[in-house]
């Protein structure tokens, strides 16, 4: 029975699509507090994101490896979207062949901040593992959560590297070698 699976949520960008040009601006490797309380998300208005988001969103391309990665991952894994992103990637998805693959997307449509909206979702789903490319989030969610942490190599985060629960991983296909015991 698949829901009898463990849980993994994966994050979309710079874990299953690339970055523009192959640079991910958005991420970081600077630490946060995890004891200190969330801070409200800045939030633009609807209509400015249904114009912004598909120009910073719908040109991009699955990562190298993303098909045959997921659907090994779905064979073993529930597997959940979890986004920080406020539009729907439904149709990325689609587009690109990869929606197959997940049980659930979740969009982060509350007024947290990424990395605190990750937390409450893994939390809230009892998620056995997540994969993220923010260092940040990686961090916070290994301090704070029982959730198993893997975070997808890039320049920009290799600060993370000595956050104990977090697991450095060649992107997605080297997270399923991990769990199919790969290496």
């Amino acid at each position: 029975m698949k829901s009898a699976r463990p849980i993994v949520t994966l994050d979309l960008d710079g874990v299953i699509c690339s970055p523009p040009f192959g640079i991910n601006l958005g991420i970081s490797s600077a630490f946060v507090n995890p004891d200190a309380p969330a801070l409200p998300a800045r939030i633009p208005p609807p209509w400015l994101r249904a114009i912004v988001d598909p120009l910073r969103f719908e040109l991009r391309r699955p990562l190298p490896g993303m098909h045959d990665a997921l659907h090994r991952l779905s064979e073993v894994r529930t597997v959940i979207l979890l986004t920080g992103r406020r539009s729907d990637p439904t149709r990325w998805l689609r587009r690109h062949g990869l929606d197959q693959y997940f049980d659930r997307i979740l969009i982060n449509d509350g007024p947290l901040k990424s990395a605190h909206y990750k937390l409450e979702a893994v939390t809230r789903l009892g998620a056995a593992e997540h994969v993220d490319d923010d260092g940040r989030t990686a961090q916070l969610l290994a301090q704070r959560s029982a959730t198993r942490v893997f975070l997808c190599d890039w320049p920009r985060n290799r600060g993370v590297t000595d956050t104990p629960g977090v697991t450095r991983v060649e992107g997605m296909p080297g997270f399923v070698r991990l769990v199919y015991g790969e290496g």
